[in-house]
């Protein structure tokens, strides 16, 4: 609210908490005030700061932080995610604005979507079938086959659990129907920066939309023996 004061924004602003998701959830709002007209442009932004000692020692304390301090995503000695500082903030627009004011256009927004993983074996484990039934919706509802997709940009947070958890929807959705020697780039930038936690999801945004506008992905660090619990060949990833 203070950014819309400053700047005399006029729109809906909003401040979303989900905890890891926040930014992305935040970005499907705003995609969704673009759509439905109560807005004609949006600002879209998380950011993470770490100065309290408290839930770092928390999350020590159960394990969720990689002792070593690099998030080894899909590697087979991932152990825990790495807390890291950051902003991101993206600009978004209807396509036809974005041109007519000549913006440099990264990416275009096919659809958005949001779901919960339910009751699970315990409140940090994810739901691979929560994950697969709503990359079902979203992909249904944008009208988008998923053979054509070639790169995804993971969660990845580099503990063992979630991982397999992510990869195993991933492939139950996109590794059908895909052609011999065409499989799923899949990568985490988790791996570069760490994880910005409720900014974790707009620095993903910004990753895909920069590997879009300049067709190169950017390296995915620290695999160097593929998890073995992940069957990567047969979950075409």
């Amino acid at each position: 609210n203070r950014i819309s004061y400053s700047f005399d924004f006029r729109g809906p602003s909003v401040t979303i908490d989900t905890a890891c998701s926040s930014s992305l959830v935040a970005f499907h709002y705003a995609c969704r005030s673009l759509w439905n007209h109560e807005c004609s442009i949006a600002l879209c932004g998380g950011v993470n700061l770490i100065f309290r000692p408290e839930y770092p020692i928390a999350m020590c304390k159960g394990h969720f932080l990689s002792p070593d301090g690099r998030c080894k995503t899909f590697d087979e000695s991932a152990n825990g995610y790495v807390r890291s500082e950051g902003a991101g903030m993206v600009v978004l627009k209807p396509l036809s604005k974005a041109r007519s004011d000549g913006d440099p256009v990264y990416a275009l927004v096919r659809g958005t979507g949001v779901n919960q993983d339910g009751r699970t074996t315990g409140i940090s484990m994810p739901n691979p079938r929560a994950q697969e039934s709503l990359l079902h919706t979203v992909y249904e509802q944008a009208g988008i086959s998923p053979s054509r997709v070639q790169y995804i940009e993971a969660h990845g947070t580099g503990t063992q659990a979630g991982d397999t958890a992510e990869t195993h929807a991933l492939g139950a959705f996109f590794g059908l129907n895909r052609r011999k020697g065409r499989p799923l780039a899949v990568g985490s930038v988790k791996t570069n920066i760490g994880h910005l936690e409720a900014a974790s999801g707009m620095a993903g945004i910004i990753k895909t939309a920069l590997a879009l506008k300049y067709k190169q992905i950017p390296p995915h660090l620290h695999l160097h023996n593929p998890n073995p619990a992940i069957p990567f060949e047969e979950l075409g990833i």
